[in-house]
């Protein structure tokens, strides 16, 4: 029995020894990474944050960062989980846990050169960015709204305004519009001043008639650039869409006092009078404009619209007449006074016409007018002319 005993007692420590956790090396992941041993690397680093006396390391946990974004970045290794979600979250927790010395974390290349915290995030980050880059340019804007997020949160704790820019250019393509106002205000907030990307939210919050956040982009951005024409437009725009016209008014009699030669201002106050009803002050205003910059297509072609609206009005009369002896004199009668009133207007619809005009439909719209005109002193020719045009930009009669 005594011999039992003692061979239990040899047999037993052995199968505690057996049992204890064996101590992760954290330098040993990293050196399975560089060697191209995926799998061990990842073993042993999530080994090392569960194992008690490394798992409370912000080292061990900037090292795990480290290596699922190299894990995460590199194309020929495969998993299920969201490698960048856990290297991000690592760095975050390897953050808290520094008690501010994360910057004195570093790795080493295969060189044995040092690849401080700041360096190794760098990196990793910008291989996000050149395959959210190849993606965009692939026209795979979803895959590379994925990267670019994926950069995002890997560089929290340093904020990159480049990608949040191409973040919110990506999510505009997957025609994702909250997140594209959401990563270009963010871009905006972080310092970024590209002119593009500080504009889009206020452009497409107008497009979708979203009034109050267009108006409160435009005026963010006039307060950064505070000439922006489409910004001022849209802010005006907006305004009026709101019926807050006093505001209107204040801001841009402010603007007119402020630079009286700012042709913008002055054809912007055009259109407000013109919505308010106050067409022979909205005349003015576009003459005004006219002055100072005489090739300003917008002001000329709103000049003209001065004209139009009575001749508007005489085709209503027109219309709304009789077949009586009576009513055919006085049609008669309207019909002429239209004649002379679109021979006043066209010379000002032509010299519109002689412009650079800014867009297709600006252009259509202006030939469609110049047509109606036309028609209206039958002149053939020239209806013609712009029927052909019109013709040439897909317009059928």
């Amino acid at each position: 029995m005594k011999k039992i005993t003692v061979l239990l007692l040899l047999i037993i420590p052995g199968i505690v020894l057996a049992q204890k956790e064996a101590k992760p090396n954290i330098n040993k992941a990293l050196t399975a990474l560089k060697s191209g041993k995926l799998d061990e690397a990842k073993s042993i680093i999530d080994a090392a944050t569960t194992y008690e006396k490394t798992m409370n390391d912000g080292k061990t946990w900037f090292y795990r960062g480290v290596i699922y974004g190299a894990l995460d970045t590199t194309s020929s290794y495969n998993a299920t989980e969201d490698l960048g979600a856990v290297a991000a979250a690592s760095l975050k927790k390897a953050e808290e846990l520094s008690n501010g010395k994360s910057a004195t974390y570093f790795v080493q290349d295969n060189n044995g050169g040092m690849i401080l915290y700041d360096q190794a995030i760098t990196s990793i980050s910008n291989s996000y960015l050149v395959k959210g880059d190849k993606a965009f340019n692939a026209e795979n804007f979803k895959e590379a709204l994925k990267q670019f997020e994926k950069g995002i949160a890997f560089k929290a704790s340093k904020p990159d305004t480049t990608f949040y820019e191409y973040a919110g250019y990506a999510a505009y393509n997957s025609d994702e519009r909250q997140k594209t106002m959401t990563y270009l205000a963010k871009y905006a907030e972080l310092g970024g001043r590209r002119t593009q990307a500080l504009t889009m939210p206020a452009l497409l919050a107008y497009e979708d008639q979203n009034f109050e956040a267009a108006l409160a982009s435009a005026q963010q951005v006039l307060k950064i650039i505070p000439n922006h024409k489409d910004m001022k437009a849209v802010e005006l725009n907006s305004l009026i869409q709101l019926k807050k016209y006093d505001l209107a008014a204040q801001n841009l009699q402010a603007s007119v006092k402020a630079n009286p030669n700012d042709a913008q201002s002055l054809y912007l106050l055009g259109v407000l009078n013109t919505e308010l009803g106050k067409m022979e002050d909205a005349k003015a205003n576009f003459e005004a404009a006219l002055k100072i910059q005489p090739d300003y297509f917008d002001a000329q072609f709103n000049l003209s619209n001065y004209y139009l609206v009575e001749i508007d009005k005489t085709t209503q009369a027109v219309n709304a007449l009789g077949i009586s002896a009576a009513n055919a004199k006085k049609k008669q009668e309207l019909v002429q006074k239209r004649v002379k009133q679109s021979e006043v207007a066209i010379p000002y619809l032509e010299k519109a016409e002689k412009m650079k005009i800014p867009s297709k439909d600006a252009e259509i719209e202006l030939l469609n007018k110049l047509s109606l005109l036309y028609y209206y002193i039958a002149d053939d020719k020239n209806n013609e002319r712009v029927t052909k045009r019109l013709k040439a930009l897909g317009v059928e009669d």
